[in-house]
């Protein structure tokens, strides 16, 4: 492995990937990043780990190897693996209404559903009539009432749309329903699935991390 040598930027990638470091670095040089990281395994081998910059603008602390980072949508697939868990463990069939899991799902025309629909984003339900601010997405009771009160957009597998901030909601209280033990979501796959691997990737942050493990985000100009 060639280690990189720069100031801003510190790792190392196998022979061969160095056109990845280069791109690495001409994000800082060219494209005004302030920090960032970089990982790529290729058939079970690390091939590029790199990291740099800053992770607060505000302190100029730096990126560390072990900073992290908010990844938005991408926990989406991760957040698919701990249903593909419970369909493995015969909790689930993606075929079956989701009201047969979660009863009260059943409201204003959410009847058909089934769990493909809602994981393929073909359920119409991309968006909250009600508002739904930290303090009901805090109390998950009172978050599954208005999930079970939502109307779909649509008819249910007619169309598609990104559930973007939604689908994760509904995963989380059909797993609840699902989980002899009724988990979170997020407790479910640090459970099963990272802690097994020694990951250190949350649904949802627990306290003990302290914040100089974290990269601030900053909005782009």
């Amino acid at each position: 492995m060639a280690v990189v040598e720069h100031a801003r930027i510190h790792g190392e990638v196998a022979k061969g990937f160095e056109p990845v470091r280069a791109a690495f670095l001409e994000n800082f040089t060219r494209r005004d990043e302030l920090g960032a990281a970089c990982c790529v395994y290729r058939h079970g081998e690390k091939v590029v780990d790199l990291w740099g910059g800053i992770r607060n603008k505000a302190t100029g602390e730096p990126w560390e190897e072990d900073t992290m980072v908010l990844v938005h949508s991408a926990t989406k697939g991760l957040a698919a693996m701990t249903l593909a868990l419970a369909f493995s463990r015969g909790w689930l069939d993606y075929e079956e209404r989701v009201c047969t899991y979660w009863p009260e799902f059943a409201q204003a025309g959410k009847d058909r559903i089934t769990v493909r629909h809602l994981l393929a984003h073909q359920a119409g339900l991309h968006a909250f009539d009600e508002p739904v601010d930290r303090g009901v997405i805090a109390d998950l009771d009172r978050l599954a009432g208005v999930m079970a009160r939502q109307k779909p957009a649509w008819d249910p597998g007619t169309r598609q749309a990104y559930h973007g901030i939604s689908l994760g909601f509904y995963q989380n209280e059909l797993l609840r329903r699902l989980d002899p033990q009724h988990r979170t979501l997020g407790r479910f796959f640090h459970n099963e699935i990272a802690k097994p691997l020694k990951l250190e990737f949350y649904i949802r942050l627990p306290e003990t991390i302290p914040n100089s493990r974290l990269a601030k985000l900053e909005q782009p100009a």
